[in-house]
């Protein structure tokens, strides 16, 4: 289910969840959906990809569940080590590796549009006062969500997340701030006291 990354780009606890601490105890597929709620971007995410899908059309067990990765303690960031034998019962090494390496590129193209955006986000809050900067600020959150979808998305395998609701919206996220920063300059030069 989740490919996580040698490199430590992708690690499920650091993505967020909504647990300031997590719950004791041991936990099956059916307790983490109900905790974690069937709409949020983890659950919706997973169904969503290759695994999730196979997991609602096939017999038990033939796809991995949240515990294959997690383990049963839950809230564990998957075992990169283990996650070639586990991914090995179905899959090829070179196709694992193959992934991993895709990941890792996917996470850097997100990653490369965050530092662009904290740029430009900090170049504007030092030049206008943070009031000027709410809708920079709120696109900014957003961008947050996204590249949160596009990091469950590669450990997930689920290209949806990858896509649709990681990298092209992403790109929405830096557009728009671009644009606000773009608008705040041209008022700015048509009234500096503004």
């Amino acid at each position: 289910m989740a490919l996580l990354l040698r490199t430590g780009l992708v690690l499920l606890l650091s993505i967020g969840t909504a647990f300031a601490q997590p719950p004791a105890g041991s936990f099956n597929d059916a307790q983490c959906v109900a905790c974690h709620g069937e709409t949020s971007p983890e659950v919706h995410g997973y169904r969503l990809s290759k695994h999730g899908v196979l997991a609602q059309i096939s017999t038990p067990g033939r796809a991995p569940g949240c515990v294959d990765c997690h383990t049963p303690q839950a809230h564990h960031p998957a075992d990169t080590d283990a996650m070639s034998q586990t991914c090995g019962h179905c899959h090829s090494p070179r196709y694992v590796e193959t992934l991993r390496a895709n990941g890792v590129r996917m996470q850097e193209v997100g990653n490369m549009k965050q530092r662009e955006v904290l740029q430009l986000l900090t170049r504007a809050r030092s030049q206008f006062p943070a009031a000027a900067l709410q809708d920079m600020e709120k696109h900014y959150q957003h961008l947050q969500q996204h590249l949160r979808n596009l990091r469950l998305g590669v450990a997930h395998q689920s290209p949806d997340y990858q896509w649709w609701h990681g990298h092209p919206a992403l790109d929405g996220d830096l557009l728009r701030i671009k644009g606000a920063y773009d608008e705040l300059m041209r008022r700015h030069a048509a009234d500096p006291k503004h």
